[in-house]
């Protein structure tokens, strides 16, 4: 039984020590080592102090946002020529596939 520990705790030890090796090389100073786990080691935006952002869309508001601009286009362009209407107003939907009328 302690072979076996003694054997995997070898390995990890091997593993360890190439791992660093395959960080820092084999450095000849201080700075060397540094200049090597600067260039070696990415950090991330969280690390590093940054920030991510995340544009998410609001698919239902944009929809009735444009639909809005069409209708009020739609009336100008009447006015303009002065034809009459009864009433134009958008519908409002819960669903993209409400707003689609179907082909059948």
């Amino acid at each position: 039984m302690r072979k076996n520990l003694r054997t995997k705790a070898i390995l990890i030890l091997l593993v360890i020590v190439g791992c660093l090796y395959g960080i820092f090389g084999v450095p000849k100073s201080k700075d060397e080592a540094i200049a090597n786990l600067r260039k070696n080691v990415k950090l991330g935006l969280d690390l590093r102090g940054g920030s991510h952002l995340v544009l998410q869309v609001q698919v239902q508001d944009a929809i009735k946002s444009e639909a809005d601009q069409a209708i009020e286009r739609l009336r100008e362009d009447l006015r303009r020529e002065n034809i009459t209407y009864q009433s134009m107003e958008r519908n409002d939907p819960t669903t993209i596939e409400e707003r689609i009328p179907s082909s059948s």
